[in-house]
């Protein structure tokens, strides 16, 4: 082999480690992303649930009697309260990343 041939393969294995290095920056942060809406998903899920029936009916009593509120939170609603809490959760986080490196 000459020289020239040597280089070009040294060149190739360092853009393949460097594409390595991208490519494992990528899935961690993807998976990172995946587990925090998971758990922020699951934390809101829960709080909602439970303490929408305990907070509601003191905080509107008139509103619950005349029926214009639902004193108990259904399961259904709980989870799309959540999945708009995860995306809130998300659009903020970006947010914060965009305005602090500027």
């Amino acid at each position: 082999m000459n020289t020239k041939q040597k280089m070009n393969e040294t060149e190739m294995k360092e853009m393949e480690e460097k594409i390595e290095e991208r490519v494992t920056t990528l899935m961690t942060t993807a998976i990172t992303i995946l587990i925090q809406a998971a758990i922020v998903f699951g934390i809101t899920l829960l709080v909602l649930k439970f303490v929408w029936a305990w907070m509601v009916p003191d905080l509107f009593p008139g509103a619950v009697a005349e029926g214009l509120i639902s004193a108990d939170l259904t399961w259904k609603t709980a989870v799309k309260f959540a999945s708009i809490m995860v995306v809130v959760n998300g659009a903020n986080s970006s947010f914060k990343g965009s305005v602090s490196k500027k």
